[in-house]
């Protein structure tokens, strides 16, 4: 018999992983590949999209005009809502578009989020799409389990019933 190989060790590249995890090495088979020689664990790779994409729609849909150290103040809003304040980074991706759409000219700056997040309207919304989803991913798991139930008729099923000889009072005598 060979010895089993053990899996290469990565370690993942978000700055903020520590946050998340104990330690930042990983099975190199359990991690996201975001570049040449850039792993992460699958929550810090959304994590870290996640940022991007709301740092990208702020400055493009809200305030192109930001500079440099703006850039940088908006990212550490969003990092401090998300590490500190324990907010969802998909919550305030949510919360960034629906004023864009909803409320527009509302938000008007980087601190501004800090408010945005506690806004009634965006949290009712969110949270009716969070019911929605979750109702779907039921009535999804029902359908998947409706189409995997066995006929028992049915040729291929495979069930098979071996009788044991019966044992009498006799047998447990001798």
């Amino acid at each position: 018999m060979g010895k089993a190989k053990t899996p290469k060790m990565v370690h993942c590249r978000y700055p903020k992983c520590m946050k998340l995890h104990e330690s930042t090495e990983l099975s190199k088979d359990d991690a996201v590949q975001g570049g040449k020689n850039s792993y992460y664990h699958p929550d810090c790779y959304h994590m870290m999209q996640t940022v991007n994409k709301i740092r990208d729609t702020f400055i493009k849909e809200i305030d192109p005009t930001l500079t440099g150290k703006q850039i940088g103040m908006l990212v550490s809003t969003i990092n401090n809502i998300v590490f500190t304040k324990n907010i969802s980074v998909d919550y305030l991706n949510f919360v960034v578009n629906y004023f864009i759409h909803k409320k527009p000219g509302a938000l008007k700056y980087p601190a501004g989020l800090h408010y945005a997040i506690q806004d009634r309207g965006a949290h009712d919304m969110w949270e009716n799409l969070r019911k929605q989803k979750i109702k779907e991913n039921i009535k999804k798991q029902q359908e998947e389990m409706r189409n995997e139930s066995v006929d028992i008729d049915s040729p291929s099923s495979s069930f098979n019933y071996k009788p044991q000889k019966a044992r009498s009072f006799a047998d447990i005598l001798q």
